[in-house]
């Protein structure tokens, strides 16, 4: 993550094309939560676990929705991902992708005392997913920045939230349950859920509108990361 965080920052080439990294990794995203992550975790815990997710991502929402309405309140246009609408957004979103990156490193370490079969699934999910999620992330904490000190801070704190979410699950490893596991993949899914709707469905619609060839990008996106969960 590190390394794919680092590449918006070095080349200009891949900022140039963060709208189609963006595009994939929205395709991809919707893929893996509604073919993969949802269904291990109705496995895990049944349908009544799915109630978490919501309340998950209940509050991912009212959070966003505060957040919109305060910013309009200001002033300020509706932000999306890529429009440099000033630090508070930048934080909320950084915030939120955080979260995220922390639930499914617990869930990666959670789902290896599960079943052999939802680690491997957790694992290749995360592997195809964080691929695009990284590179677009860091071009929009890029865009949003005008300080490159502070880009560059945000996007290490992004990278690392993801291992660290996995060693704080291994240090608290002994205490970790079957409901404690279910808690943490539902965390993920409902953070994924969250930021799969605000930060690239919706922020998707304006390209989405204009062009067939963007429905393709996202569709491949979607294809090829359930080819790469499916052959491995």
């Amino acid at each position: 993550m590190l390394l794919l965080c680092g590449l918006p920052f070095f080349s200009t080439t891949v900022r140039k094309n963060s709208k189609l990294f963006f595009l994939i990794g929205t395709g991809a995203l919707s893929g893996i939560l509604v073919f993969d992550l949802l269904p291990d975790l109705v496995e895990m815990g049944g349908s009544s676990s799915l109630w978490w997710v919501g309340l998950v991502w209940g509050f991912y929402s009212l959070l966003h929705l505060t957040h919109l309405k305060h910013h309009r309140h200001e002033g300020g246009e509706t932000p999306h991902p890529g429009a440099g609408h000033g630090d508070q957004g930048s934080v909320f979103f950084l915030a939120s992708m955080i979260g995220h990156c922390l639930a499914s490193g617990m869930l990666l370490v959670a789902s290896a005392g599960i079943a052999k079969e939802i680690n491997r699934t957790v694992f290749w999910a995360l592997l195809a997913h964080k691929a695009y999620e990284a590179l677009t992330v860091s071009s929009i904490l890029l865009n949003r920045q005008a300080s490159r000190r502070n880009a560059v801070f945000e996007i290490a704190v992004y990278a690392l939230s993801l291992p660290m979410g996995v060693a704080l699950t291994y240090t608290f490893r002994s205490v970790l349950t079957p409901s404690i596991a279910l808690i943490a993949t539902s965390l993920a899914a409902g953070t994924l859920l969250g930021c799969l709707i605000f930060d690239f469905l919706i922020p998707s619609l304006h390209h989405l509108r204009g062009s067939r060839r963007d429905w393709a990008w996202l569709f491949l996106g979607l294809v090829i990361t359930q080819f790469m969960m499916r052959s491995f």
